[in-house]
């Protein structure tokens, strides 16, 4: 069990039942108070029955409350206090700016303590011995895939990644046992990147999900789950600290492979360095 507490709340969130997503939320919102709560005083508070916190912290995957506790006290003890909460209409440009910039910092130190280095090496090991690798994603993690595709390429990875929904299927249709498929969603659940998911199993290509939320639907179609870790407001949109974490995990990625494959990637690197170079400076 991991003992970063309040990441994976976050991340375990949309696969509670509802009245335990009640108990989940008043916890990330009110941690301080909650190492000092009962199991009653919990209940009440979020508006459940005792009996549902303790499901809940069983659904977490703790053994109980006073074993959730004890992990909330630990991600207390180590996390630097500050009073800076969600953008909200009317702030200024210098509290935006510490607003954002405080938000996307918590989302790389929560994501750097649920990421699994076992399976960021498994992931890093499928990708260096494919024979091409697709990235997928919608929306904001499109523009991770194709962030994604653009990095690889230049280490001499047979890189590609398709936008558009049909064109997705279609590569995917194509692809086989030497193939991999890293699919990136912050919800695990965009309809569009399940359904590659699903078409990569079925040809025997193998997958990779880059999501914010483990228990998401995403995970039970992946060989290798990478997860992130951040928290947005509605100010903030749903793109912002959640993009930073999945380019943050993608970098991970990268550096494993480019090691991996040292000389040959250092050799790709100084090739399209060169290619690029007469470019600067014209218009």
């Amino acid at each position: 069990m991991s003992l970063y507490c309040l990441p994976l709340i976050r991340g375990r969130l949309p696969s509670l039942r509802p009245s335990e997503q009640k108990v989940a939320r008043f916890i990330m919102e009110n941690p301080e108070d909650v190492v000092n709560m009962s199991s009653v005083e919990l209940g009440s508070s979020a508006g459940v029955s005792e009996s549902t916190v303790i499901k809940c912290s069983q659904r977490l995957g703790f053994d109980g409350f006073v074993q959730l506790k004890l992990a909330l006290a630990r991600d207390l003890a180590v996390a630097p206090t500050t009073a800076f909460g969600e953008v909200e209409q009317g702030d200024d440009a210098e509290v935006v700016i510490q607003k954002v910039f405080h938000a996307n910092s918590t989302a790389l130190s929560d994501t750097s303590k649920v990421l699994d280095p076992g399976q960021l090496s498994a992931a890093a090991a499928m990708i260096s011995g494919a024979r091409a690798i697709s990235f997928f994603g919608m929306g904001a993690s499109g523009v991770v895939a194709q962030d994604a595709k653009q990095k690889f390429m230049r280490i001499g990875v047979l890189a590609e990644c398709e936008l558009d929904p049909h064109l997705q299927l279609t590569r995917v249709s194509l692809l086989g046992p030497d193939d991999v498929v890293v699919a990136i969603s912050y919800s695990g659940e965009t309809v569009d990147t399940l359904e590659v998911l699903r078409l990569a199993r079925q040809v025997g290509a193998r997958t990779i999900c880059i999501t914010n939320h483990p228990s998401s639907s995403a995970v039970q179609h992946s060989d290798v789950v990478l997860v992130a870790s951040a928290s947005e407001s509605s100010l903030r949109g749903g793109a912002l600290a959640s993009r930073i974490a999945q380019l943050s995990v993608v970098d991970c990625l990268f550096v494993l492979v480019a090691m991996d494959r040292y000389e040959n990637a250092m050799t790709c690197l100084v090739k399209t360095r060169q290619a690029v170079a007469g470019r600067k400076g014209k218009s």
